[in-house]
């Protein structure tokens, strides 16, 4: 049973190395055809460099002149400020887009931690900046995106720490103790059970040297030269490409620090050649010129280089029958398989100003750039020869006649020694170039037709922007913004999407604690964990043909509009929102030339107290009944008034009436008592009327209660 168990053994091992050198030999083809390919753009790529550069054409023997024009730097140089400025103009390079309501708030954290990612943790401005003018000059630019788990080490010395430092710093997982020595103080105590004395050493203070272990667990982004990127011929985009490689010079010590055996690593130590490969050699001596061919020999095994290489290639590995992109890890001329992976991702994103449809490298700037100069150059030559000729024209001499050293020296006011008169003849020769200023001005209006660059979309040539009505001047502008504008388009849909897509999935499947970051001077957690890398998103760069003056100009219009919203409608209104009334305002100071527009308002509006809810709307019903129970107290009301009119009425015709007959009553007795001289008692008969004066008075009273409750009391009688 043993034995068959060892043969199985033997077989699976025999398989394995049998797949191993197929991956090898597979790894072989693919990399020879893709360096072959690579070479052959490496050479345009290097020319366009020496272009740049201002080192070509090279001047020939026939021409004093070494003249060379510089239109594919100064080209290229007008359109990197106006392309870093569309990306790097707002806190935001992107936002992620969320498609439906439950994905804003996720979709805002994402895009605010990601670029704080990009330009806070990562040196996004100078790695864009690098990838820009790589694609501009060479074609493509490449970004690596990947997760760095290396640990780098640092020593650390201590001394006369107590013994509670001492705990704490060996108990810690990322610290190793490479050297300790310790103080010690004798000290006497006494055996409490057999009171002896008992002598005893106890450590008060250590010296110690520890190397601390630190992972750097993060998203790391960097721009990759484009020659150490192999691509296959074959590939339409480098997504879909069957075999994509970045070829690199890594110390031992680097390599061990990404978690290779040290031992297996040092065979392969040593490859001091060129950087790369021989013939990617002329790209980086053209970048470079200042480098050299061959690396120092260090003698010490950390810092020799390896030749490393990470294949990222489709293949079937499992067998299937179906091919997966993986990753392969070679070490060494020989390509000493250091590790195989399934990969998800290409971590390596391109980015071309001009790409070319069905095939993954197109052009750039300066491939159209690279006549002009040469042409322009060349005639500049010819002008400054012949403006040279004209100024110090050849001389005719009699030989034995004239001293040649006078005639050679070119100084002004020095004597030419002749022995007789006219043996010395200038030979003149007519300035020519003035012909040659046509032609320029022609190359010169090639280039702005190619490129779009031009004197007066540059702000350079004033006399023609005065000269010429607004309408002009805009159509110049935005034509020459176009041609930039369409760059960015191509930098945003090609590698900033897949970019900051790849960084997105990094922080999600490597990222296992919480991180804080500080967004508008508040620091706010974040834990990408629970984020949903599935989760439908659109990666949005915002890219206008109108500058940003236009722009704030758009926007004073819309905030004026807001305001008189707020100002007629209210907070509440359902256009206009303090928060969206915020974002213009935010904006605005954005554009303004302002990245902390929190030093002057809130960007973030608490929300709104709620409104009031109004009550509910009673039953019709019970309104009539209502309003026929209001009506009959009314009446009711209008009924006691009249019945108090009344009894008032009542009350004063007959006070009146008793005011005449008392008058009257008065005026009798005085006539009596003089006629007859008899005493009548008015106080008594006043005494009678003021009775029945209060009879009639309650009477009135009663009659007018009774109206109200329906009983009418008789009427009494006087």
């Amino acid at each position: 049973m043993a034995k068959k168990i060892k043969e199985e053994t033997i077989k699976v091992e025999v398989q394995e190395a049998t797949d191993m050198d197929n991956l090898v030999g597979v790894i072989k083809s693919e990399m020879d055809d893709a360096k072959d390919f690579i070479h052959q753009v490496g050479s345009e790529r290097a020319e366009s460099t020496e272009y740049y550069l201002g080192n070509e054409p090279e001047g020939t023997s026939t021409l004093q002149s070494e003249y060379v024009s510089t239109d594919v730097r100064e080209s290229v140089l007008f359109m990197l400020p106006s392309i870093m400025r569309t990306f790097f103009g707002t806190k935001k390079i992107v936002e992620f887009i969320p498609k439906g309501p439950e994905d804003i708030q996720l979709a805002e954290q994402q895009t605010d931690y990601i670029n704080y990612l990009i330009r806070e943790k990562n040196p996004g401005f100078q790695v864009l900046y690098d990838v820009f003018k790589d694609a501009l000059v060479r074609k493509t630019g490449f970004v690596k995106v990947f997760w760095d788990d290396s640990v780098t080490a640092t020593t650390h010395e201590y001394t006369n720490i107590d013994p509670q430092s001492y705990q704490a710093l060996i108990l810690d997982k990322n610290v190793e103790v490479i050297e300790e020595s310790a103080t010690q103080e004798t000290i006497t105590t006494f055996d409490p059970i057999s009171g002896e004395e008992v002598t005893q050493e106890i450590p008060v203070s250590y010296d110690l040297t520890i190397r601390r272990l630190k992972p750097k667990d993060q998203v790391c982004i960097e721009s990759v030269p484009p020659e150490e990127i192999l691509i296959s011929r074959h590939a339409r985009d480098i997504e879909t490409a069957s075999y994509v490689a970045h070829r690199m010079i890594k110390s031992v010590s680097e390599l061990i620090a990404m978690g290779y055996d040290a031992e297996e690593i040092e065979q392969y130590a040593g490859y001091g050649g060129s950087s790369l490969d021989p013939e990617s050699y002329e790209e980086e001596q053209a970048r470079n010129p200042f480098d050299n061919m061959v690396y120092p020999d260090r003698n010490d095994a950390g810092g020799k280089d390896v030749y490393y290489v990470e294949h990222y290639l489709k293949y079937d590995f499992d067998g299937d029958g179906i091919d997966e992109r993986i990753r392969v890890c070679t070490a060494g001329d020989g390509l000493h398989i250091l590790n195989v992976e399934p990969w998800d991702e290409l971590p390596i994103c391109m980015f071309c100003p001009d790409p070319e449809p069905h095939t993954a490298i197109g052009s750039c700037p300066a491939d159209y750039l690279k006549p002009i100069q040469a042409a322009k150059s060349q005639i500049m030559r010819d002008t400054l020869d012949s403006l040279g000729h004209s100024i110090f024209p050849r001389m005719g001499i009699v030989e034995g006649q004239v001293n040649v050293d006078d005639v050679l020296n070119t100084d002004i006011g020095q004597p030419i020694r002749m022995r007789a008169p006219g043996m010395v003849q200038p030979f003149a020769v007519p300035f020519v170039g003035k012909e040659a200023f046509p032609v320029l001005g022609y190359l010169d209006e090639s280039k702005e037709n190619r490129t779009g660059v031009s004197k007066a979309s540059a702000g350079l040539n004033a006399e023609a922007l005065q000269s010429t009505t607004s309408a002009a001047v805009t159509a110049t502008m935005s034509g020459a913004q176009g041609r930039v504008e369409l760059i960015c388009r191509h930098f945003a849909e090609g590698g900033l999407k897949a970019m900051f897509k790849t960084v997105n999935n990094l922080v999600i499947k490597h990222q296992n604690a919480q991180d804080v970051f500080r967004l508008n001077g508040k620091f706010i957690p974040v834990d990408p964990r629970y984020w949903d890398s599935d989760k439908d998103m659109v990666v949005n760069v915002a890219i206008s043909k109108s500058s940003d003056q236009e722009k704030f100009q758009v926007l004073t219009q819309v905030a004026g509009k807001q305001e008189q919203i707020l100002q007629l409608l209210g907070p509440q209104n359902p256009l206009v929102s303090m928060q969206q009334y915020a974002n213009t305002l935010t904006r605005m100071i954005e554009l303004a030339g302002f990245q902390d527009a929190q030093s002057f308002i809130n960007t973030e509006v608490p929300p709104m107290p709620p409104m009031p809810q109004e009550p509910p709307q009673p039953d019709p019903a019970a309104l009539l009944a209502q309003a026929e129970a209001q009506k009959a107290q009314v009446q009711a009301q209008k009924a006691i008034i009249d019945a108090e009119t009344d009894r008032m009425k009542i009350i004063m015709d007959d006070d009146r009436q008793r005011d005449i007959e008392e008058a009257q009553l008065r005026v009798k007795a005085l006539e009596l008592q003089a006629k007859y001289g008899a005493q009548i008692n008015i106080a008594e008969i006043n005494a009678i009327m003021e009775r029945d004066r209060e009879n009639i008075r309650q009477n009135a009273k009663d009659q007018a209660q009774g109206l109200f409750t329906g009983n009418v009391p008789p009427t009494q009688n006087i």
